[in-house]
């Protein structure tokens, strides 16, 4: 087994997997890693509602049913016996614990998991999504005890490489450092899976390509078929937004480099946990966003490909309702829904039992200052409608915003206030750059 300068395993051979087929759950992030160029209004609305930026108090909502936040459960719902820990985890080489970017209890629920592990004799390395694999010696420097956690969003420069809340994911670097478990970067160089998005392998130079991994795994075709019908649902919202005439196009098949994209993230990723288990000889506990983890649709597939015998746990966020949704992963924790927007809410839901009425979207916490607090919104709302349409998921926010843009008006929320209803209209201010 040898490996690049990069930590990425060569390979020539490919089998082929087979994943049960399913629905996709609300908040996956399904276009990550497509180029901003070619959707740029979606990932406009995408970092307007759904990014981190707030400070670090951040609320973390009651979790689903009876069950505490950051529980570890099973396909039903009930909490994992330390027997059923044992089985799952313990014995794994690589565990994937899924998340939302911007859902603090989703981070706090991944660190509790990493202390369960130590206190039960694993000590995994950590490898982590958020960073590109140059931020490799400033992990390394933080391994070896040279750089303090409050050191990491400067010497990462973690605005520019993440964008999410350093916050967010300083439990699971706390954890890190507390058991002195080293970190590994799993993700491409940075502006690479752009420029393959953009230009297509092909045409990237000897170094760029020697820098990703020699074969790229590609998807299941049941999430090929899945990601079709996301993608072409976002484009035909697009047509509406983008006036005649400013889109140059050059032939390419934009779905073709979205999939290209979608499994050079993945496989990037898998082969970097490779070399960290290889370089670490510890199993790898890796924290990425839940696309890439459910179903075994995105790592793990790429994982069983590079390492055919390899055990492979995963672990999902469940918000709540009657049970989890058992195909998505083997272990779910528990965490409520929750969204923190650069309009600057923070907003939760739990996901109702069956046969029980959506529950509203609640505001929990309001950033002083923000679009939304100028427009009135305060914590304790309820979100009854977006734009019009009854408010019976978070993404119907995304909807009601990508909507209000296309139609140059602010988005207006309908909350219940102490019994009243009131409408509350927030403007949408595009960037320059997106507006080209």
């Amino acid at each position: 087994m040898t490996f690049n300068s990069n930590g990425m395993l060569r390979i020539t051979t490919l089998t082929a997997i087979n994943f049960r087929k399913g629905r996709t759950r609300e908040g996956r992030t399904l276009l990550k890693g497509f180029p901003l160029s070619h959707l740029p209004v979606f990932f406009l609305f995408s970092s307007l509602l759904l990014a981190g930026c707030a400070g670090k108090n951040v609320p973390v909502p009651m979790a689903p049913g009876h069950v505490a936040p950051e529980t570890l459960v099973g396909a039903l719902g009930a909490p994992l016996s330390p027997r059923e820990f044992t089985a799952t985890f313990l014995s794994a080489d690589y565990i994937l614990a899924g998340e939302e970017h911007p859902n603090p209890c989703d981070h706090l629920a991944q660190a509790e998991l990493i202390r369960r592990l130590v206190a039960a004799g694993v000590r995994p390395a950590i490898g982590l999504e958020m960073l590109p694999v140059e931020t490799q010696p400033v992990l390394d420097a933080f391994s070896a005890g040279k750089l303090a956690v409050a050191d990491l969003p400067r010497a990462l420069d973690w605005k520019k490489t993440w964008g999410y809340d350093f916050a967010l994911y300083e439990p699971i670097f706390a954890a890190a450092r507390q058991y002195r478990l080293p970190v590994f970067a799993l993700n491409a160089p940075r502006g690479l899976a752009r420029k393959v998005g953009q230009k297509g392998l092909d045409n990237l130079t000897p170094s760029e390509r020697a820098a990703l991994p020699g074969t790229i795994v590609p998807p299941d075709p049941a999430q090929v078929q899945e990601l079709r019908a996301v993608y072409d649902e976002h484009a035909a919202r697009l047509e509406k937004m983008i006036k005649a005439g400013k889109k140059k196009t050059d032939g390419r098949d934009r779905f073709a480099d979205f999939i290209t994209v979608q499994s050079l993230w993945d496989t990037q990723m898998a082969s970097r946990a490779l070399y960290a288990h290889a370089a670490s000889k510890r199993p790898v506990v890796i924290i990425a966003g839940g696309g890439h983890v459910e179903r075994g649709w995105g790592i793990a597939r790429r994982l069983a490909e590079l390492d055919p015998g390899a055990t492979i746990a995963t672990v999902m966020p469940w918000r709540g309702g009657e049970k989890p949704e058992a195909d998505l992963a083997q272990t779910f924790f528990s965490c409520p829904a929750v969204h923190r927007s650069r309009l600057g809410m923070t907003l939760s839901r739990e996901e109702p039992a069956a046969g029980e009425k959506p529950a509203p979207l609640l505001v929990t916490a309001i950033a002083p200052g923000s679009p939304a607090a100028k427009a009135g919104l305060l914590p304790g709302d309820a979100v009854t409608a977006a734009g019009g349409h009854e408010a019976t998921a978070l993404s119907v926010l995304h909807t009601a915003a990508m909507e209000a843009i296309a139609a140059g008006k602010p988005l207006t929320l309908t909350v219940s206030r102490a019994g009243e209803t009131i409408d509350i209209a927030i403007p949408l201010k595009m960037p320059a750059a997106a507006k080209k």
